[in-house]
């Protein structure tokens, strides 16, 4: 009868006894995450932005959108369709071989003044050659062409006439064996020298490379 006394204040005592905490204090946690090494990891930083430097353009006085057109460093247009600072052989010799075909066939004095403009001017030297290696042997119609876009190219300074003359040299030293198969040879190399504007003394150097430079110094001062 004592041990069930006993058993009963014992339940009793633990029906009555402290209960477990419940609520916010149970359920509270700490905030701090911790890595994989147990470390608390460090707060993300946001990236900085990188901004690149943007390329000047022109103002399009049109639609508002900005123009393409190349802007050099101090702030003026590059200009376009001239030649480029410096010019390979190879490459000039391309605008060569296309422009002095298109000359022959469009004979447009207009469209070939162009054609000094897309050269360097150590290079100038190769249309004038290309041009007169073409006419020597040709109809005298070619050869006054020649001549006429030379004048042209004379009064608008699009080639000195350094540049002329060392052109019209290499012809002029087989200007005697050209006239074997072309008689008229002569007579369409003076058309074309008239129509550079060579001075008296530049004749001179160029009929001297010809065996009968006499027969070239009579015709050019007709």
């Amino acid at each position: 009868m004592f041990s069930m006394l006993s058993q009963n204040s014992e339940i009793a005592a633990d029906a009555s006894g402290p209960k477990p905490t419940t609520g916010r204090s149970a359920n509270r946690k700490t905030s701090i995450d911790l890595g994989t090494a147990g470390v608390p990891e460090a707060p993300l930083q946001h990236r900085k932005l990188q901004l690149l430097p943007r390329s000047k353009m022109t103002e399009d006085g049109g639609d508002g959108t900005a123009a393409s057109t190349p802007v050099s460093e101090n702030g003026e247009v590059e200009e376009s369709g001239t030649a480029a600072d410096s010019m390979s052989e190879a490459d000039a010799k391309k605008h060569l071989d296309q422009d002095s075909k298109e000359f022959f066939v469009v004979r447009s004095l207009d469209e070939a003044e162009d054609y000094f403009q897309k050269l360097t001017p150590e290079h100038r030297f190769r249309l004038v050659d290309k041009l007169i290696n073409t006419a020597i042997e040709s109809k005298a119609a070619d050869a006054q062409l020649v001549g006429d876009f030379f004048a042209r190219a004379h009064s608008k300074d699009l080639c000195s006439e350094a540049s002329f003359e060392e052109g019209f040299m290499p012809i002029a030293e087989l200007l005697d064996d050209i006239a074997v198969d072309a008689p008229k040879a002569f007579d369409l190399m003076a058309v074309m020298m008239k129509g550079a504007g060579l001075s008296e003394d530049a004749w001179g150097r160029i009929a001297a490379k010809s065996v009968d430079s006499e027969k070239l110094l009579a015709l050019l001062s007709t």
